[in-house]
């Protein structure tokens, strides 16, 4: 029995092999991680990040001044500047689902009331003005293809004059469906 070795000194070999061969194991697994971890930093350093693009927010400011209400079924009004929504025969086109703040403001030469109209089939919202003003906001539930408009009406007068106003529409919850 020559070529073999005795019992105490193999074990003591395989003991040594083994813990030689987790070292190694060890090492490179820590060599794998750097490197996935280095290569990922350069991927986040040097992509560009997504553009995310947020829907615009519906909107619309409608001043009105100077004018008289005569005997008409809706209220003339005319948009200021670039607005999202569109104003078509004096309604407010509605484009999207959703919630809209509405705020109505508007000073009279009489007391006045106003209804104001958001969806056909609908009663409208009656507001009465206080000492010829008018100051009111709500909340309400749109959809596609409602419109939004203003009927006045006075006591003992065909014609209404408007001393100044204004119409705010402000789409609450963008990210709904819109049609454009």
């Amino acid at each position: 029995m020559e070529g073999v070795q005795p019992l105490d000194e193999n074990v003591g070999n395989t003991l040594r092999s083994r813990c030689q061969r987790n070292k190694l194991l060890l090492v490179a697994f820590v060599a794998q991680g750097l490197g996935l971890f280095l290569c990922l930093t350069f991927i986040c350093l040097y992509r560009p990040a997504p553009q995310v693009q947020y829907p615009s927010i519906q909107s619309i400011r409608i001043q009105f001044n100077g004018k008289y209400w005569c005997e008409k079924k809706f209220f003339r009004i005319i948009p200021e500047k670039a607005e999202t929504m569109k104003v078509e025969n004096s309604s407010i086109i509605i484009n999207c689902d959703g919630f809209y703040l509405i705020s109505l403001k508007g000073y009279f030469s009489q007391e006045v009331n106003v209804s104001l109209y958001f969806r056909k089939g609908h009663n409208p919202i009656s507001i009465q003005s206080t000492n010829k003003k008018v100051n009111f906001i709500t909340v309400v539930s749109l959809a596609f293809k409602d419109k939004v408009y203003l009927n006045l009406s006075a006591h003992n007068t065909s014609c209404l004059p408007v001393n100044g106003g204004e119409l705010i529409l402000i789409h609450q919850n963008p990210g709904g469906f819109c049609a454009h």
